[in-house]
């Protein structure tokens, strides 16, 4: 099974959707392209936390995402 992206943003905001999905058993991945960017000495022009779920309970999970209207 592959991963599909249901959050793409913010840290701040990547922290509500982690919640959500927490909230409701549904498990992720977080991919933080800032905090890569930095700890390989250079910048990136994404500056976005991505949030993965599995596809089986992707329409779940953005349909959760869509209730924090982040």
């Amino acid at each position: 099974m592959e991963y599909v992206t249901v959050y793409s943003g913010s840290e701040i905001n990547a922290l509500a959707v982690r919640n959500i999905l927490d909230n409701n058993q549904i498990e992720y991945i977080i991919r933080d392209d800032v905090n890569a960017g930095v700890v390989a000495g250079f910048g990136t022009l994404d500056r976005a936390v991505h949030v993965l779920v599995l596809e089986n309970v992707a329409e779940k999970a953005k349909t959760l995402v869509l209730t924090l209207n982040v």
